[in-house]
């Protein structure tokens, strides 16, 4: 009847879900886990006793009296984390996206399965009711056979996005060696970690840690995309992009146009950071093109718009619930229940190899056809894509 819990993590997003669970009836925040000093010592202070402070996340994964994890790391750490977490017994609540290769999601989707874990996604707009009500009205073929499905991200940044600080000693609070963890050893720099220290990480635009737009927001229209789709995958993949408006060290594009081909449609995602300006006033989204209507998706809720002589009616549905508590609330109660989350691990993982499959093909340079039988991409060139070489001793084993 008490779920006790651990977050590792203590960033932005962990740091919401640390004030969820002091808010939530039948959870017990045990412990919370960051390896950069200040970030732990706000966590601690903010369980208001609570919840001890723990800088190596494996003290919390030894410890039996603690039934859930939250793993609100950066992207290179969900794997592992996730993995060794199910084989400690516990279940797990894993943001998004699921993981940072292809190969990562196969074994964190093994895991769940073999030690009968509960793995829940962040993707949480699966949770909201108005996604739901919208998925089911383009399967149910109101709209008519969809042809082509948009997503966006659209902003304006300063060009000089997050600067070009240079290389350094970390920080003497900041355990840099256990933060790196599986990805490759580099310097410290402060656009690597986060800025000492950004509001939000900038982890997302290295290759390292992260895909960039794709991965990081991309990842959520194409999971609503594929579930209003039926859970489809795509059968091929093209992208272009690159950084032709900011001028620091990132290394994902800031411009980037990923185009899938699905069984029955085209699915199109953009990002761009250097111009804001939209056709429907909305800066991100999904739109479903039918041929009785369009269908306009996001976190506000959704319209519909009937093509000319349709006898589709127009309709507007505002958002009618908070997600995240919602997303929440399907964790806990599949805890309890054991029954599969609205965002189970192979979902996800279904959306984020999606979301890997576009940034395979714009750093191949070449079209990249998916063999989901087989969970690997037809051309064998664009295999070493799908897996790294992790760093000692972080390899991961089911």
């Amino acid at each position: 009847d008490r779920l006790a819990i651990a977050i590792l993590g203590t960033g932005s997003m962990g740091m919401g879900h640390l004030q969820r669970a002091l808010k939530t009836p039948g959870v017990a925040l045990k412990a919370v886990c960051d390896v950069y000093a200040p970030n732990l010592e706000r966590a601690v202070a903010a369980a208001k006793g609570q919840a001890r402070g723990v800088r190596d996340f494996r003290e919390i994964l030894a410890d039996p009296s603690v039934d859930a994890v939250w793993i609100a790391t950066p992207d290179h750490w969900h794997a592992y984390m996730t993995v060794e977490a199910c084989k400690s017994g516990k279940d797990v609540y894993v943001e998004k996206p699921l993981c940072r290769t292809v190969e990562e999601g196969v074994k964190m989707a093994a895991a769940a399965r073999k030690y009968k874990r509960v793995v829940q996604a962040g993707t949480q707009q699966r949770s909201s009711s108005h996604f739901q009500r919208a998925c089911r009205m383009v399967r149910s073929g109101e709209l008519g056979a969809i042809t082509l499905v948009r997503a966006w991200n659209y902003s304006n940044i300063p060009a000089e996005g997050i600067g070009n600080p240079p290389d350094s000693d970390p920080p003497p609070d900041l355990d840099w060696d256990l933060w790196t963890g599986p990805a490759p050893l580099r310097r410290f720099n402060p656009n690597r970690f986060g800025r000492p220290i950004a509001p939000l990480s900038q982890f997302h635009w290295f290759w390292d840690y992260g895909g960039g737009m794709l991965t990081n927001w991309g990842v959520h229209w194409l999971d609503i995309v594929q579930m209003a789709l039926g859970e489809a995958m795509p059968k091929a993949a093209a992208a272009v992009g690159g950084k032709f408006h900011t001028r620091d060290n990132r290394e994902t594009p800031d411009t980037l146009q990923a185009t899938y081909e699905y069984p029955s449609c085209v699915v199109v995602y953009e990002n761009r950071m250097g111009n804001a300006r939209t056709c429907i006033g909305q800066g991100n989204g999904i739109l479903f093109h039918g041929a009785r209507g369009t269908l306009s998706l996001d976190r506000d809720g959704f319209r519909v718009f009937p093509e000319k002589d349709s006898r589709l009616a127009p309709l507007e549905v505002k958002v009618g619930e908070n997600m995240l508590e919602a997303h929440w609330a399907d964790f806990l109660e599949c805890v309890r229940t054991r029954r599969r989350p609205v965002s189970s691990v192979e979902i996800c993982q279904r959306a984020t190899t999606t979301c890997h499959l576009g940034n395979i093909a714009l750093r191949a340079g070449m079209r990249v056809d998916w063999d989901e039988r087989r969970w690997t991409t037809v051309q064998p060139e664009a295999r070493k894509w799908l897996a790294r070489e992790e760093r000692a001793p972080w390899r991961i084993v089911v």
